[in-house]
């Protein structure tokens, strides 16, 4: 399998990473966030805001598959059903149980990071 990302201009709002497989021709957009607690469950707002972007890129890539997963996890390194969903979808079953601790730890320790420089 051939993955390349390219960079070209479009109009609509912009995510966070896109993936064009070409064998496959299959268009995979990302957008990855770290919010609140209470905000973790928003996939439905970023689903709707990029839908003119994914318009864009079936325009600009014809007969290509275009999928949008929506990588959401909080300052304490939760996450959503969905956004467990769309990890196994992009990694494999396998993988996924890793990939999602690695993203648990990372928030974690960015928070941690964050927290220090503040002096109580």
């Amino acid at each position: 399998m051939f993955l390349f990302a390219e960079n070209s201009e479009v109009r609509s709002n912009r995510i966070d990473a896109r993936a064009v497989d070409k064998d496959q021709r299959r268009v995979t957009l990302l957008e990855i966030r770290s919010s609140w607690i209470e905000n973790r469950e928003q996939n439905q707002e970023k689903t709707s805001k990029y839908a003119p972007l994914r318009w864009e890129m079936s325009q600009q890539f014809p007969g290509y598959t275009i999928s949008q997963h929506n990588i959401i996890v909080d300052v304490l390194g939760g996450y959503s059903k969905a956004t467990a969903e769309s990890v196994r979808e992009l990694v494999g079953a396998q993988k996924a149980d890793d990939v999602l601790a690695r993203m648990q730890k990372a928030a974690i320790s960015s928070t941690l990071n964050v927290a220090r420089t503040f002096k109580f």
